[in-house]
């Protein structure tokens, strides 16, 4: 959508805001849901002001602005066309229907549609009412407060029923009962049925939106772009084929067939033709971005990272996708500098198993001070509460039965080297189970205490480790 309308569409909101802020806030409560991207909760606004009343044209045009926003032309102009029928003297549905048709390049209905509008086509307002056209009803409706009571104005009453009888076309409103201004009531019973269509769903409802669809264009490639910014993926598909039959290696038709088969959900024909469409100048760089959300699909975030590092070398600061692009690179760089510190992590506990498992035979076990320390909440056997228990149960998986086993050790007496081994153990089991803080603590005792002990060298590094994984914890993958 470009620039200009969205200047034209924020005008009518200011327009409406302003107008009928007073009355109902669902119009302000729409304006800001707009804003935000959150058209569906937009429409829920104007939806629950036209189930009350379904003539509300200021609803409509607000409602058409969300949908040419949404891409769904179709729906807006049938807004637009409702909002003009209930207030014929809404410039801004006029135009609204004019800018949508120009952006669809037919300026051919751009200017029937602003031709419609009263202002821009005044019509010869002395001729007598008498005689006036089936067309005539509309410039009653406009000028209804400045003719003199003649017997004509008495006609001019339809702006009672336009909340029941609104729905019957207003060129057939007024001719139909040149001297019966009181048996209007009856029309109600032929616009009624109508009416409920419109209550259910108005912003996308009756056949006044099949009518509104534009003509598209006859170049195929450029029929099939509408039909793809309407969201009609399967019939803009058969298109591209037959661009590229025409013309073999038409990369805008094959940048277009991959961005119409990502949206189908099928990523292997759109990684083929998005390659293909790399070579597209208006929007090749765009193909590297889609790329990349093809590789987040199959779960390949290598390639990934080099379609949006591609993508962001040629995009301009204001690209289209770039913030989206600049999001999903510093969510994946996390996710692997997280895979980074769990790999280092891995290799620290095994380094550190591998001179426990050497050096378990030379440390005495030492045995508990109660004679009741096999009832421990591991359920650890009095034999076990060794320094071997101790490595065979973290080998096992077995971490709390581990962790009992050295707390009971730390309660005995032992010579430095030893305890500087059951703290360390200690330390590299609470950093399995992601109690860095623990684990911290217990790699600092084993360097402070012991700074001599040959566990010191390499607790000072696992302390290192957890003080990161610690600040980072968040970044972390669960654990399984």
């Amino acid at each position: 959508m470009n620039k200009k309308f969205s200047l034209f569409a924020a005008a009518c909101l200011m327009f409406a805001a302003q107008t009928f802020a007073d009355v109902d806030p669902r119009i302000k409560q729409g304006a800001i849901f707009e804003s935000q991207g959150k058209y569906e909760m937009a429409l829920g606004e104007y939806r629950s002001m036209l189930a009350e009343n379904s003539s509300n044209s200021v609803a409509y045009l607000a409602a058409a602005n969300v949908r040419v926003k949404m891409k769904d032309y179709a729906g807006a102009l049938a807004n637009y066309r409702l909002a003009y029928k209930f207030d014929p003297k809404m410039s801004a549905a006029y135009e609204g229907a004019a800018k949508v048709y120009e952006l669809l390049g037919d300026k051919k209905k751009a200017a029937e549609e602003r031709a419609k509008d009263p202002k821009n086509s005044p019509a010869p307002e002395a001729a007598p009412a008498e005689s006036a056209p089936a067309a005539e009803p509309v410039k009653t409706a406009e000028t209804s407060k400045a003719e003199p009571a003649k017997v004509e104005p008495t006609k001019v009453e339809p702006p009672k029923p336009v909340e029941k009888a609104a729905e019957p076309v207003k060129t057939a409103e007024a001719p139909a009962k040149p001297a019966e201004a009181k048996p209007v009531e009856s029309k109600p019973v032929e616009a009624k049925p109508a009416e409920p269509a419109k209550n259910v769903k108005p912003a996308e409802s009756t056949e006044t939106a099949k009518a509104a669809e534009p003509a598209l264009p006859a170049d195929p490639f450029e029929r099939g772009k509408a039909l793809f910014a309407a969201g009609k993926y399967s019939e803009a598909a058969p298109l591209w084929r037959e661009v590229l039959k025409k013309t073999p290696g038409h990369a805008g038709a094959y940048f277009y067939a991959g961005l119409t088969r990502f949206e189908l959900g099928e990523y292997d024909k759109a990684e083929f033709n998005l390659k293909k469409g790399l070579e597209y100048k208006e929007e090749g760089n765009d193909a590297n971005y889609f790329l990349a959300c093809v590789y987040q699909k199959n779960g390949k975030s290598d390639l990934e990272t080099k379609f949006l590092n591609n993508y962001l070398k040629k995009a301009a600061p204001n690209g289209k996708y770039r913030r989206k692009a600049e999001n999903r690179l510093a969510e994946l760089n996390a996710v692997a500098k997280a895979a980074e510190a769990e790999k280092k992590s891995s290799e620290v506990i095994a380094s550190s198993e591998s001179r426990q498992a050497a050096k378990a035979d030379s440390v005495k076990p030492v045995e508990p001070k109660t004679a009741d320390a096999g009832s421990t909440a591991s359920g650890a056997a009095v034999d076990e509460v060794s320094i071997a228990g101790g490595i065979a149960k973290f080998r096992s998986g077995d971490l709390d039965g581990a962790l009992q086993i050295y707390k009971i050790l730390l309660e005995s007496e032992q010579a430095p080297d030893a305890r500087s081994f059951v703290l360390l153990q200690m330390g590299n089991i609470y950093r399995e189970m992601r109690d860095f803080n623990s684990a911290v603590n217990r790699y600092r005792e084993v360097v402070e205490l012991f700074p001599d002990s040959e566990w010191a060298e390499e607790a000072e590094r696992a302390n290192r480790d957890a003080t990161w994984l610690q600040k980072h914890s968040s970044e972390l993958p669960r654990k399984k």
